[in-house]
């Protein structure tokens, strides 16, 4: 896997080896396998002009690295980054180094790399890290994993971050591809630091941050206020109370239900005091073409809500309007919520017609907020994206300004979503947004904007760039809500 150079986050990040643990409060060491220190003299082999021959791992597990046979070979620069010390690469030649884990698992690296406007500009994809345990594929073929630099010109003192599951590491190169000194590095690394597991939590990566930005006299980014979790969910929580969020059955939060807001879709038709179903009425939204929202296709029935994809033909009057051949369907809540825990207890349709459960409130041109606790495909081509839980949250418009600010991420399941019932749940409170899978925290983020009550939405939708095309033969196909549940705290 490459991560290309403008989906790099502006991060920078220092660990002590696991040794000296101690003398560097608030960082996480925990797993921590391989650790290149330029700022450390002590860890380096050099030549009569300061040309690395080695780099000795300062993690304690003895990964080290050495140079390779090419000319030019990386050079040790003194004083060049704040201070500090870097491993300046000529495009020739990088490090090679062993295997650290054989077997597949998590991975976290993060790479502090800078070009300056003195070094030549360089064909794109220099590799800063390559992990290469299978020598027959190439290093952006899983499990093999590449980061690499799409920046051909100078830039800023940045940390490439790459976190990936179930993959070995190494054996690596730094500054090089793993295998055939192909894909070389022009710039300037100053740390790397590879962990064989993934970061557990938001308040353990904002620590790391917050050590890096320290050290190296940069900003903390704003891409520090999220994490997402990496791999299976472990553990789950047992359900012993169902009036209480599956994530909280201790009732920490000391939850009161807002039965306005929660319904467990027992009857035999859809509450209308509680719900409104998208129409084509006023200015509501009529669907994303060609899939136009009808509310035939939002049904209670069995205990669950089910909305339901199908191919069906439309009138002229909707097809002039780019709507042909499709249907589905969206409900949403009368009441807004605010501050409080959402939770589904629901089964994505088994079809590319997306699965959605989301808060939004657009009815002002000046404050427009979204926050997608999940939209899911159940089925695409090759299986690509049904493993894919996505998350995201959309700033669309303030009283400022009408610039979109979006902060999503993905947590990658170990089954198929469409398979079977799962429990979603979203905590959203004034300085911290949480997702949670089966009562398991998948993602973190903190508060910045979402300040104003919202509709809750649950629907269905065409997202053929996205999700591909349906395939008519998927069809009808049904998202099923066993219960919609809102909780808010009373302490």
């Amino acid at each position: 896997m490459i991560v290309k150079g403008s989906l790099l986050i502006l991060l920078l990040l220092s660990i002590s080896m696991a040794c000296n643990a101690a003398q560097v409060p608030g960082v996480p060491t925990t797993g921590l396998v391989l650790w290149l220190d330029a700022a450390d003299a002590s860890t380096m082999t050099l030549d009569a002009q300061n040309h690395v021959q080695g780099w000795n791992d300062k993690s304690g597990k003895s990964n080290h690295a050495s140079v390779d046979d090419g000319a030019s070979q990386p050079q040790r620069i003194t004083n060049a980054l704040n201070g500090h010390t870097v491993v300046r690469f000529s495009g020739v030649s990088g490090l090679l180094g062993k295997t650290i884990r054989s077997a597949k698992g998590p991975v976290t690296v993060l790479i502090v790399s800078r070009r300056l406007p003195g070094q030549p500009d360089v064909d794109p994809w220099q590799r800063l890290f390559s992990s290469r345990a299978q020598t027959a594929q190439n290093d952006n073929v899983l499990p093999n994993f590449a980061i690499s630099l799409e920046q051909t010109s100078a830039y800023a003192p940045t940390v490439s971050v790459l976190e990936l599951y179930d993959v070995p590491i190494g054996p690596y190169a730094v500054g090089r591809n793993a295998v055939g000194n192909a894909d070389n590095f022009r710039g300037d690394i100053a740390e790397v630091l590879v962990y064989d597991r993934a970061f557990a939590s938001l308040a353990e990566r904002q620590r790391a941050f917050q050590y890096l930005a320290d050290k190296w006299s940069v900003a903390v980014p704003k891409q520090a206020d999220t994490w997402t979790r990496v791999g299976p969910l472990g553990s789950l929580p047992t359900r012993m109370n169902p009036r209480l969020p599956l994530s909280d059955q201790a009732n920490a939060g000391q939850w009161m239900l807002n039965t306005k807001l929660s319904d467990d879709f027992n009857g035999t038709t859809l509450d209308l005091e509680r719900w409104h179903v998208n129409q084509g009425i006023g200015n509501e939204s009529l669907g994303r073409k060609p899939a136009l929202y009808t509310p035939d296709n939002a049904i209670v029935e069995n205990g669950n809500l089910n909305i339901i994809f199908r191919k069906e033909t439309l009138p002229q009057k909707y097809v002039k309007l780019g709507f042909k051949d499709y249907t589905s369907a969206m409900v949403r809540t009368n009441e807004r919520g605010f501050y409080g825990y959402y939770e589904v207890r629901a089964k994505p349709m088994n079809s590319a017609g997306s699965s959605a459960f989301w808060l939004a409130w657009t009815g002002m041109a000046d404050n427009a907020t979204e926050i997608d606790i999940f939209e899911i495909a159940g089925k695409t081509k090759n299986g690509a994206l049904d493993r894919s839980y996505n998350m995201n949250a959309h700033l669309w418009a303030t009283p400022q300004s009408n610039e979109h600010i979006e902060n999503g991420s993905i947590w990658i399941s170990p089954w198929r979503l469409a398979d079977a019932f799962h429990v979603y749940g979203f905590d959203w409170q004034p300085d911290t947004l949480r997702w949670y899978v089966d009562g398991v925290l998948v993602r973190e983020s903190k508060n910045l904007y979402f300040f104003f009550p919202m509709e809750v939405n649950l629907d269905s939708e065409a997202m053929w760039k996205w999700f591909g095309v349906v395939d008519d033969a998927d069809l009808p196909s049904t998202f099923e809500v066993d219960y919609m549940y809102m909780w808010q705290r009373t302490r």
